[in-house]
């Protein structure tokens, strides 16, 4: 385990306990204390919880609930933060489904939470039942999720050339909802296998990277 700014370490560390009053914190506020400045200034950034708990020699479920009141205390994230973690989590995640549910996997407990509050929020739920890292929740809320976080702008551009390059039938209109169900429904099926694979590509990279997804576009909605 190694910091790589020992300075800045020791300085918010100073600072945090001086806030608190000389005596004041105990066992579990020191070690949340410095499992946050580990995070922020050591090699603990990026790590997973296992790769953590070997670090630390202590177990995941310790290092989750460290993490979580870490979070809690220190890390003030914004809701522009919990959409940015989002989007880096559909990035790189492989997400596994079929045409009715999508599932992948979120290892911090902050963010967990507070995505399933969102869903609460636009009427939907996740199923956390089988593993609380693996949040399964309907292609529809997923759908919904997806609308919410996207920004608006990406979105206009997205329905407006979709609208241009692709027909529909009669009476049909394309809305960013549709694009997005067409999407997941095509790649779910495609090749006969069961896993989405959303990429950089399509909705975390901005309206700018619609391209590729216009063409893909084309063909699940002929």
């Amino acid at each position: 385990m190694e910091v790589f700014d020992k300075e800045l370490f020791a300085a918010e560390f100073i600072e945090h306990y001086a806030n608190r009053g000389f005596g004041s914190m105990n066992k579990n506020d020191f070690e949340v204390l410095i499992f946050n400045l580990l995070r922020k200034y050591g090699d603990l950034k990026n790590k997973t919880n296992f790769e953590m708990s070997l670090d630390l020699q202590i177990p995941e479920t310790k290092v989750r609930r460290l993490a979580y009141e870490s979070d809690l205390k220190y890390t003030h994230m914004t809701e522009a933060d919990i959409k940015e973690a989002f989007f880096a989590i559909v990035a790189k995640s492989k997400l596994r489904g079929d045409l009715n549910k999508i599932e992948f996997v979120i290892e911090n407990k902050f963010i967990r939470s507070s995505i399933g509050a969102q869903l609460k929020q636009l009427g939907h739920y996740a199923d956390s039942s089988f593993n609380s890292e693996i949040i399964r929740i309907h292609i529809e809320s997923f759908i919904d999720l997806l609308a919410y976080y996207y920004p608006e702008k990406a979105i206009e551009r997205i329905v407006k050339e979709c609208k241009a390059a692709i027909k529909v039938e009669k009476g049909e209109a394309i809305t960013f909802k549709l694009i997005l169900r067409k999407f997941l429904e095509g790649l779910a099926t495609q090749s006969g296998k069961k896993v989405v694979d959303l990429g950089t590509a399509y909705f975390t990279g901005g309206a700018e990277n619609i391209g590729p997804l216009v063409e893909k576009l084309k063909g699940y909605f002929s």
